[in-house]
């Protein structure tokens, strides 16, 4: 196995067991399934919802990736989070930045969209999301925002279409280009 950063270790540490209290709040809570919701915004043949579900997700992924950089030419707070998160990112090889990008994306949405969102609602399980997006300098309030906006946006695609691999392919995708883009810039 590479080696692994303390950073790798111990986001597994916490994903994994993430994803398996999802599953089991799901299926315990009644949901039986945390990537699927029994009612949605829009009625219609799963076929249908699923395909619309990874193309909104894919477009929010493009938004999301395209304006970043734009921010960080453009904005000073995107700036000082970027040289923030930077400290961070650079230690990580490429293999570890797709690892935590599928990590925290799969786990994250499977626990926040799957399991807290049809019992809390969108507007509840964005907030905690984007609380927990956290850090120790006061930078770190702008990512705190813009992770509740970005749940909000992830959870509206799942409230729509009650499909979740919409929001986990732009959750994956937008940490993933994000982590590379601040580990090279």
């Amino acid at each position: 196995m590479p080696s692994t950063t303390p950073i790798t270790k111990l986001a597994l540490i916490v994903y994994v067991p993430l994803a398996l209290v999802a599953l089991a709040w799901s299926w315990f809570g009644g949901h039986r399934l945390a990537w699927s919701l029994d009612a949605s915004w829009l009625s219609a043949p799963y076929p249908l919802r699923l395909g619309l579900s990874l193309a909104l997700g894919l477009a929010l992924t493009l938004v999301v990736v395209t304006a970043t950089p734009v921010l960080v030419r453009r904005t000073a707070w995107a700036r000082e989070l970027h040289s923030e998160l930077k400290e961070l990112i650079a230690p990580l090889s490429p293999s570890e930045i797709s690892l935590l990008a599928l990590a925290s994306g799969l786990s994250e949405e499977l626990f926040f969209r799957g399991a807290v969102q049809p019992v809390l609602g969108l507007f509840l399980s964005s907030l905690i999301f984007g609380a927990l997006h956290v850090g120790p300098k006061k930078v770190f309030l702008a990512w705190t925002f813009w992770a509740f906006l970005i749940g909000l946006a992830f959870g509206s695609i799942f409230a729509l279409t009650g499909v979740l691999w919409g929001p986990v392919l732009a959750h994956v995708g937008i940490n993933q280009r994000n982590m590379t883009f601040i580990r090279r810039h």
